[in-house]
């Protein structure tokens, strides 16, 4: 089968699940009162939202810069901004398209070799998921009372036998095991699986060679401090959310991000379902969820394509600069 035929097929399958999703969410909406709704709306949460995209963007690109410091390459922030605002449009094409798109910007501008490009990436991609499964961990320590109440009550006749829970707790203590193990004695491993796993081990271990800690830290820590406002400040956009705490904001930035990360076009039904489920612990009835959830959507949406287009437009009439080059 060419190559052609297999990224058509997935593209088909990417689209066609996030059409089925997106049908499935907004199968029992009223469409009426669903854009009565966009009547209500403070669209300045929403602008303020689309604006603060920028910060993140920025801050995604000079970490990156951090990365591409041990490999040889020093890049301007402007020049990396480019590469991660095309890529974040890349991604509106084909889940994870963009993390290679980029990393084709950033040959095609400044040289740098896409295999060393691409390893800052996953290295990238393994701190953004281990800061992810720290705010779950927060968020459940945060919500914890709000999130048992909603399980006894949506559950109230569910009875779960201990030796079920004594099984969850094996199989998770046996991964565990199994990937210290696979750490241990990676090098007598072979196979693709193998291969990835050795990969992402390999990003992780080369974050002891930033020349700029300091910077890393405080970047990522901006980074996800912007996506928590982002998705926070729109509640404040509709007169039924507006009331909702800093607890809210923490649900919304781990239900989002889990949502965007499965692989689906560009979150469609995920994000919307997902999104509108997390809202029912704060009692927001399911249409008002689903409309928070698209105003959350369409203004990411937007943001990407503004910001990326023009990105697109300024790297095709910048300078390429060859002289960015591993100096080591």
């Amino acid at each position: 089968m060419s190559k052609i035929l297999i990224s058509s097929l997935k593209i088909l399958i990417s689209v066609g699940l996030a059409g089925g999703l997106m049908y499935l969410v907004f199968r029992n909406v009223e469409w009426v009162e669903f854009w009565e709704r966009a009547k209500t709306v403070d669209y300045t949460w929403v602008i303020a939202s689309i604006l603060l995209s920028i910060v993140a963007y920025v801050a995604r690109a000079y970490r990156w810069n951090i990365l591409l410091e041990p490999l040889g390459y020093n890049l301007k922030t402007s020049r990396t901004l480019l590469a991660v605002s095309i890529g974040y449009l890349a991604n509106l094409a084909l889940p994870r398209l963009g993390e290679i798109t980029r990393c084709g910007v950033l040959h095609r501008n400044d040289k740098v070799a896409v295999p060393a490009a691409l390893g800052s990436v996953v290295t990238e991609r393994i701190i953004d998921v281990i800061t992810l499964l720290l705010l779950i961990l927060v968020s459940l320590v945060v919500e914890s009372g709000r999130l048992l109440n909603f399980l006894k009550t949506a559950y109230k006749d569910l009875n779960i036998p201990v030796f079920a829970l004594v099984i969850v707790a094996l199989v998770g203590l046996s991964g565990i095991i199994i990937l210290i193990l696979f750490v241990r004695n990676q090098d007598k491993l072979k196979g693709k699986f193998a291969e990835l796993i050795k990969g992402f081990v390999a990003g992780f271990l080369s974050l002891k060679d930033i020349k700029r800690p300091i910077g890393f830290f405080v970047s990522t820590i901006i980074l996800w401090v912007v996506y928590y406002l982002m998705s926070y400040i729109i509640i404040f956009s509709l007169p039924e959310t507006n009331h909702l705490g800093l607890g809210v904001g923490f649900m919304l930035l781990i239900t989002g991000g889990i949502a965007l990360s499965l692989p689906v076009q560009s979150g469609f039904g995920t994000y919307h379902g997902m999104i509108a489920g997390m809202l029912l612990l704060y009692s927001v009835e399911e249409t008002t969820g689903i409309f928070l959830a698209t105003l959350l959507h369409t203004s990411q949406i937007i943001a990407i394509a503004i910001f990326g287009g023009v990105a697109l437009i300024i790297s095709l009439i910048i300078q390429r600069k060859p002289a960015a080059k591993p100096t080591n």
